[in-house]
């Protein structure tokens, strides 16, 4: 089971004011509730809903089990009869840790799923930990998704402790911790040692040569996930003649993206999922983010982890197309101390760029 080791101090410069120390989670902030009931999880996404929450002995929906909203929102009702609506409790546990959502996204899972993994070492190997799932399917991250497996495997937590609340489950005694992380607000805690723990835990294994400076590419994705950037390719090419190692996440390893960012000193790439990755960095190492929007969900975990994010905002098109203006990228690059190519390459970059 991973450990905490000692605090790390680096420097932080991000695009905001600096946010104040957040207090360390610890056992006493875990609430005991005797007799208590999980409804199972159900997504609605045209809706923009989900149900699945914790009620106490006394059948009254439990606030702190809820998730804060985002786009989607929780109706479970507020008493336990109403949430069950007839149906019968199908599974007993006798004892388990709550810790939210199991989420499939990867961004989510970043935020969300690994910071409530904090809270593992605060109770015995031998208590449950159930999630509700939320996708309408109700998978599982930690066995259907290499991340999730790959986590529980890092932190050496067994896959066979996780409960998924797809039936109504009663629990004779659950441990409910606050949640870490909301969407809404950031981070309640200074949950930053489970990263460091993941993070140690891969470098720890053999992996392919890192680079100091790396771009996450977002051009093998999937046509609908990948538009954010009309002239990535041109960005990309750009990106490669100062320096930076071309990666497309989607087709690594966590353990490989993990050792990735652990290693480089920039990370860069277009605002989306991947770059939650920077919270595997050294403190004080740099994230350069191509903004099509404004994540503030980005900074907020960076800045947590004590590395600086630089953005470089895009400019809306004609038609809706977001694009880099390529002297103002050139000029933050020179800017981290990335040096152009040689005349000759610079002159056919900026050719391929037009």
């Amino acid at each position: 089971m991973y450990g905490r080791p000692p605090p790390d101090h680096g420097r932080l410069t991000i695009m905001e004011d600096q946010p104040a120390p957040l207090p360390l989670p610890h056992r006493d902030m875990i609430r005991i509730l005797p007799n208590a009931t999980v409804t199972r999880a159900v997504m609605n996404r045209a809706g923009k809903f989900h149900l699945g929450a914790v009620y106490d002995s006394a059948g009254a929906l439990v606030q702190a089990s809820l998730r804060v909203p985002d786009k989607y929102r929780a109706r479970d009702p507020g008493a336990l009869s109403e949430a069950l609506a007839g149906r019968v409790v199908e599974r007993r546990l006798k004892r388990a840790l709550y810790l939210g959502h199991a989420f499939t996204h990867f961004g989510h899972f970043m935020l969300e799923t690994i910071s409530a993994l904090y809270w593992v070492r605060e109770v015995d190997a031998e208590v449950s930990l159930l999630f509700h799932p939320f996708e309408e399917a109700g998978e599982n991250v930690f066995t259907h998704y290499g991340h999730g497996v790959e986590c529980l495997k890092l932190l050496g937590i067994s896959p066979e402790r996780v409960v998924i609340a797809t039936a109504d489950l009663a629990v004779d005694e659950l441990l409910l911790p606050p949640r870490a992380y909301d969407m809404t607000n950031g981070p309640h805690y200074d949950f930053s040692d489970v990263y460091r723990s993941l993070r140690n835990a891969a470098m720890r294994s053999p992996g392919a040569l890192q680079a100091k400076r790396i771009y996450l590419s977002r051009r093998r994705l999937k046509r609908r996930e990948r538009g954010r950037l009309a002239n990535e390719a041109a960005i990309e090419r750009r990106m490669k003649g100062r320096g930076f190692t071309v990666l497309h996440p989607e087709r690594m390893s966590f353990s490989d993206q993990i050792r990735a960012a652990a290693a480089a000193d920039i990370l860069a790439g277009v605002d989306g999922s991947a770059l939650h990755l920077a919270a595997f960095m050294r403190p004080g190492a740099r994230v350069l983010v191509l903004e099509t929007r404004r994540r503030r969900n980005v900074l907020k975990l960076n800045a947590l982890m004590q590395v600086e994010t630089i953005a470089v905002p895009a400019t809306r098109k004609p038609g809706g197309a977001y694009a880099i203006d390529p002297a103002q990228l050139d000029g933050t690059l020179d800017s981290l101390g990335c040096p152009p190519p040689p005349g000759a390459i610079r002159r056919i970059l900026d050719l391929l760029l037009r």
